[in-house]
């Protein structure tokens, strides 16, 4: 993982992960179906930009659950 690592908003490219990236960043951890109703993103293209973000280690699952939250803390 890259615990400790600090996430720019601005070097994240894609518009969802970086939407959901400030989402977990000021609301800490969520579930996936809360994330894509107040983003109000598609269902199937936020489990990408998740499924994506988790393959990055910028969010993690919590203890094997739907809950997610950032692995690393966003530059401010």
């Amino acid at each position: 993982m890259t615990e400790n690592k600090k996430i720019d908003l601005e070097e994240i490219d894609n518009p969802f992960e970086k939407k959901i990236v400030a989402f977990l960043s000021n609301k800490g951890k969520c579930i996936y179906g809360e994330i894509f109703r107040e983003l109000k993103i598609p269902t199937t293209r936020g489990q990408e930009a998740i499924y994506s973000l988790i393959t990055k280690g910028l969010v993690k699952h919590i203890d094997k659950t739907s809950y997610i939250e950032l692995a690393s803390t966003v530059k401010k």
